[in-house]
């Protein structure tokens, strides 16, 4: 498996990217969750579209083609299994944006900051967060998803900075 530390995923580099300048653009993310962000906005597009074409897209899936490229492959399992629970588990519909939008939601914030804590080992705020947001059973489930998942990621080399997590946790 390609590491993702051996390409564009490399997080000392993407630190040192320059930023717009706009407030609350997600240009100035590092990489690793802009990574996130991308998927959790591709998966949501791509639900979107099969919901209402009811047909795989015929150039193939950008969802499935970005964890490729990012040599992540290996971790989409966990995050499709993560994103079923919480797309049909949470307590209202998630704010998440289109692909190409320059600015985050709250709940892809708080999405992001919840894989940080999953990463980082911090179970405790990571269930009560999630008890806030889901129903009971879904919220265990997910919990163990996101760990799942984060541990994946740190595996495959992406490792996310564990200090912004609670701050943006809403």
């Amino acid at each position: 498996m390609q590491n993702a530390m051996d390409g564009d995923l490399d997080p000392s580099r993407a630190r040192s990217l320059p930023s717009c300048g706009r407030p609350g653009c997600i240009c100035a993310l590092p990489v690793g969750e802009r990574f996130l962000l991308w998927a959790l906005r591709q998966w949501q597009c791509e639900l979107t579209g099969w919901q209402y074409d009811t047909t795989l897209p015929l150039e193939g899936s950008a969802l499935l083609d970005g964890f490729r490229t990012a040599g992540l492959l290996d971790t989409l399992a966990d995050f499709a299994a993560l994103m079923d629970v919480l797309h049909f588990g949470t307590r209202r519909p998630l704010e998440i944006h289109a692909p190409l939008c320059a600015c985050q939601s709250s709940d892809e914030a708080t999405l992001i900051a919840l894989c940080i804590l999953a990463q980082a080992g911090r179970d405790e705020p990571l269930q009560v967060s999630l008890d806030t947001m889901m129903v009971q059973p879904a919220a265990r489930v997910a919990a163990q998803r996101l760990k799942t998942f984060a541990t994946a990621l740190a595996e495959a080399g992406l490792n996310l900075p564990p200090s912004v997590a609670g701050g943006r946790l809403n």
